[in-house]
């Protein structure tokens, strides 16, 4: 009795966080109903093994003022398919990041335009796994900094 009680309340769960988010693939900063990183029964294990989320940050960069525009490449899995991009525009102009699938003028994915002085995310559930680029570009110079996070849950991001 007690598996199938987790079973249902993984799978309520799992839906509930899927239908909460699916209308929206990337959008800006939001507020989510945020739930501490625990210990999950992954669906269909049926030797009641419990199992840690996943999570890892594939790369940070630093923008110092020596250029307009870059570009970093990006690796998603069908097991760690959340993604979060964060980014801090400490420019004098605009800064803007588009999300862009197997190379850096790729079918977009999500696009943000970060103010002087603004720290932004860009979040969602990839559909795919494979190569991703985030591009930025600026009419002045790049300044501030980014980041990435990918997990297996919306909840490791931190957001």
């Amino acid at each position: 009795m007690r598996k199938v009680i987790k079973r249902i309340l993984a799978t309520t769960i799992s839906a509930a966080s899927i239908f909460g988010v699916a209308s929206s693939a990337f959008a800006e900063e939001v507020s989510l109903p945020t739930t501490p990183p625990v210990l999950i029964e992954r669906p269909g294990n049926d030797t009641d093994v419990i199992v840690p989320f996943a999570s890892d940050k594939p790369w940070s960069i630093n923008f110092d003022g020596s250029r307009t525009s870059d570009s970093k490449t990006l690796v998603m899995s069908d097991d760690l398919p959340w993604l979060k991009i964060q980014v801090k525009n400490s420019g004098t102009t605009d800064m803007i990041v588009t999300l862009t699938q197997h190379s850096p003028t790729g079918k977009v994915w999500g696009m943000l335009t970060i103010q002087p002085g603004k720290t932004e995310n860009l979040w969602g559930e990839m559909p795919y796994g494979g190569t991703y680029y985030v591009n930025f570009t600026s009419t002045g110079t790049l300044k501030g900094a980014a980041s990435t996070r990918i997990a297996s849950t919306w909840q490791e991001l931190g957001i």
